[in-house]
């Protein structure tokens, strides 16, 4: 790989709308399409200095799920905990949906036939 396929640090990197659907398509099937909608708009209105797609889209669905699919808001404000414990302890729930994402929407089961006879 020679140098110049790899982002440099300061360097302006932007993807588009639709790359990024390609990706959330190929990557995480099993994103909701509207969270998909939301992450191809996030990702591509940003200039991610010298990310890569993947690291993009990474960080961009750890926010999305923090916020909407967990409790982390109320804890901070709750002020239970501080921004750090709160992360480390929604961490794992973060961690399923996100795997789960990762696999297919519908999960097929193939059924063996019985020969006739």
């Amino acid at each position: 790989m020679s140098g110049d396929d790899q982002p440099r640090p300061n360097s302006s990197t932007t993807f588009s709308f639709d790359v990024v659907m390609q990706h959330m398509r190929i990557h995480h099937p099993g994103c909701p399409k509207k969270t998909c909608l939301t992450m191809a708009a996030r990702v591509s209105a940003r200039d991610w200095k010298g990310l890569k797609l993947g690291a993009a889209v990474g960080i961009e669905l750890q926010k999305y799920v923090r916020h909407s699919y967990t409790n982390y808001d109320k804890l901070l404000l709750s002020r239970m905990m501080t921004r750090e414990e709160a992360r480390a302890f929604i961490a794992p729930q973060v961690a399923d949906i996100l795997r789960s994402w990762r696999g297919p929407k519908l999960k097929l089961r193939l059924v063996q036939l019985k020969p006739e006879g």
